[in-house]
């Protein structure tokens, strides 16, 4: 070993491997200072590093063979000539494999879009590889600090998220998204949760980092320390301590440190006013608009939420945060005429908002004001300006769901995959739109592409067996559900999932009992109300209206606990059809009901909608006609194609009940085309029968049975086709499998009797 040593040393080996390291640092120093100062891909940092590191061989056999004091030899040594090259090629080879499909170009991208004014701008915008999601969970209170200081906890990450909100490369997750996950799991206030638990539900919601931490009051003086954690494995990326008397200022100190450690790069031309400077120079005003958040988002107090935010902006109507607030728990309290005054408020002041947030009040501006056009430029000009931005591009899929745009909603979805691969939300998402479209071979790849990088999640499962009863693949179905719930054996929802395939495929012991247990597993409002919601579906399909309206009412008392007055309005829309079949007087009442909670302007176009079909299985067809022309005109005035669509369906069944079939079966199959359900293939058979195209009828009502076999309003029509075919045996077998779904249906339920009569007629 001292002979190596010192055979070493003669070569100047270690004296070569010293200012190799040197030059190496300065290299990796030099690459990292370029990264930073011309903004290029930060992976060129860890190129440099890995290539210094492999190359290590060929220094040392450089050194081995030319170091040693005086005159190299002038033939290279065979280790030398083979050595180096394979070195190099190894090199180059575990360079490409590591850093290959990354992009090492630029951080950023260059944009060009032409504003309001008709004047370009040209905009350097982070691509979206290189953005930090990050998720900021409220702090932790400690010491010094009262009850009624809670709001403190929720201020300062979001004072933070909105100090750093003009910095693209920064993406916000806020935490109150995961109220309802939280609320389940005995954290419905979003403090005091576990580390480890923080840790996870930021991996589920796909975030990059973390950051938790504590406030509290020493002295006199607020000591904010938060711990940024990386999601992969935990670890604390970094911790920042802040300590004084003004919390914006120290907000404003944090900033810095917070970009450093998240690798965010400085850079000209983005927005850094104090953070005070977009909320307000009013201390009291700002604790009110924190105060009131936390009312609204964590305590789901709308009422006091508005108070607050009224108070908030008494104190500073200049405090656009607070005015914009504002408006949207007003507009969610259905009060759209007092959420007007604040919105215009937020217009009259969007110098007070970072770019992007002026971007969505002129949404909702536009919105509100029913210019579906200008609203949809505003969103299209935020997403030129911001392509990588999240938040634009589910802005225009709201827009092109509005219009009934699925293509359209598909690109956005690609789009927004493409941002971040791992938001398997998204790919759950692409599936509905591909189902819509008709695309099933592709929902089924995306939602088994989804299974397979999320197998731990039961979401996928349960959507997975939905496409696949639907396709008439039940024993698949029930497998992906089996599956589902030895993932979560507690599930409510994948125990209602079940219960519905029980159903359907007519086990109704099984199906009532898997309900039961269901309610007996929900743990929130939310989960009770879901499990309510096929509860109620249960109930119409066995012809037991009224337990179906007692469902109704215990859904609304369960949803109207989280969902705001104008959501729970516009989800009871669909309930029409239970009141309908619970006879005219009751059906009336519940519009009523609904004329009382939808707002104006909604209701222009809502009651309407509600009317039409109302009217319609009334019998009453002019007031049809005429409800139905009204609702078709703010419909297209609003661009609202997904509502002409179902117009068009309920255009046919007027048509239908008129007696101008060839029409009906038009326009059935014309909605058919955008929504091809159950229900709409059952009309379009029952009105064939009425047209006496009996082979077609009996076609289509045989397609309707392939995702419900068991249903028996279509086993009742295809009996009827059958009877005018001459199959009276075939009649018989639906009539009967008909009423053994219809065994406890209410004694006035018109079907059912229908069906009785029908039976005795045939002498089954």
């Amino acid at each position: 070993m001292p002979k190596l040593v010192r055979t070493l040393f003669e070569r100047r080996i270690p004296h070569i491997l010293a200012l190799y390291v040197g030059a190496s640092w300065g290299i990796i120093e030099f690459v990292n200072f370029a990264v930073d100062e011309f903004l290029l891909s930060p992976h060129w940092t860890r190129v440099a590093l890995v290539a210094v590191l492999l190359l290590l061989p060929t220094v040392f056999m450089l050194a081995w063979f030319h170091g040693k004091p005086g005159k190299d030899a002038d033939e290279m040594p065979r280790a030398e000539k083979i050595g180096i090259p394979v070195n190099l090629v190894l090199c180059a080879g575990v360079l490409w494999l590591l850093f290959g499909g990354e992009d090492l170009g630029a951080a950023t991208t260059s944009v060009t879009v032409e504003t309001e004014d008709g004047e370009l701008v040209e905009r350097e915008v982070a691509k979206a590889e290189f953005r930090k999601r990050t998720i900021l969970f409220p702090l932790d209170l400690g010491d010094g600090l009262g009850e009624d200081e809670s709001w403190l906890a929720y201020a300062v990450p979001g004072a933070i998220e909105y100090d750093l909100s003009p910095d693209e490369f920064f993406e916000p997750i806020p935490a109150f998204v995961l109220r309802d996950r939280l609320e389940g799991l005995g954290f419905p206030d979003l403090l005091g949760v576990p580390t480890a638990l923080k840790r996870e539900l930021s991996d589920e919601v796909f975030a990059e980092f973390f950051g938790a931490g504590e406030i509290e009051r020493v002295d006199g003086r607020y000591r904010i320390t938060l711990r940024l954690h990386e999601v992969g494995d935990g670890s604390v990326a970094g911790e920042i301590v802040q300590e004084g008397t003004d919390l914006l200022t120290l907000v404003d100190e944090m900033s810095v440190p917070i970009k450093n450690v998240l690798g965010i790069p400085e850079r000209e031309g983005i927005e850094d006013l104090p953070v005070r400077d977009w909320l307000s120079e009013d201390f009291e005003a700002v604790a009110e608009y924190y105060r009131g958040t936390a009312a609204m988002f964590v305590d789901q107090d709308l009422d006091g939420g508005i108070r607050l935010l009224t108070s908030a902006t008494t104190r500073d109507p200049t405090f656009t945060a607070a005015q914009f607030t504002r408006y949207l728990l007003l507009l969610n309290a259905s009060r759209l005429e007092e959420a007007m005054i604040p919105l215009q408020t937020s217009m009259a002041n969007l110098y007070r908002l970072p770019e992007r947030h002026r971007f969505i009040v002129k949404a909702e501006y536009y919105f509100l004001a029913q210019d579906v056009a200008k609203a949809a430029a505003v969103v299209e000009m935020w997403v030129e300006l911001h392509p990588n931005d999240a938040q634009a591009l589910r802005y225009r899929l709201i827009v092109q769901q509005g219009r009934g745009d699925s293509e359209g909603m598909l690109a956005t979805l690609t789009a927004l995959r493409g941002l971040d691969p791992r938001d398997g939300s998204v790919l759950l998402q692409i599936a509905g739109v591909q189902e819509e479209l008709g695309d099933n071979n592709a929902a089924l790849g995306a939602l088994a592409e989804y299974v397979d990088a999320f197998p731990e999640d039961e979401t996928g499962y349960v959507r997975l067996a939905s496409l696949e009863r639907r396709l008439g693949r039940h024993a698949d179905a029930r497998e992906s559900l089996e599956r589902a719930i030895l993932i979560n054996p507690l599930s409510s929802r994948v125990t209602a999932a079940l219960a519905v395939l029980d159903l359907y495929a007519g086990n109704f012991a099984e199906a009532r009992a898997g309900y039961e247990r269901a309610l007996e597993l929900a743990r929130t409002s939310a989960e009770r109300a879901q499990v309510l919601d096929g509860l109620k579906g249960y109930h119409v399909f066995r012809g037991e209206v009224g337990e179906a309206i007692r469902a109704a009412n215990a859904w609304v008392e369960e949803a109207s606990s989280y969902m705001s007055p104008i959501v729970l309005a516009q989800e009871r829309i669909g309930d029409l059809y239970i009141y309908n079949a619970a006879g005219r007087e009751v059906a009336a009442g519940f519009l009523d009901e609904m004329k009382a909670q939808i707002p104006a302007p909604l209701d222009d176009y809502l009651m309407p909608y509600l009317e039409s079909s109302a009217f319609a299985e009334w019998g009453d067809l002019e007031a049809a006609r005429e409800a139905h022309g009204r609702a078709v005109e703010m419909a297209e005035a609003m661009q609202f194609g997904q509502i002409l669509e179902d117009l068009q369906r309920i255009r046919a069944r007027i048509d239908e009940l008129a007696g101008d079939y060839e029409s009906a079966i038009d326009g059935y199959r014309a909605a058919l085309g955008a929504d091809p359900g159950v229900r709409l293939r059952r009309a379009l058979g029952r009105t064939l029968y009425k047209a006496g195209r009996m082979d077609e009828a009996e076609a289509e009502l045989r397609e309707a049975l392939v995702p419900v076999p068991a249903n028996p309003s279509t086993r009742f029509e295809l009996a009827l086709v059958l009877e005018a075919k001459g199959d009276m045996e075939g009649a018989v077998e639906h009539l009967r499998t008909a009423l053994a779904a219809w065994e406890s249906a209410d004694e006035d339920y018109g079907p059912a009797a229908s069906a009785r009569a029908k039976l005795e007629e045939l002498g089954g």
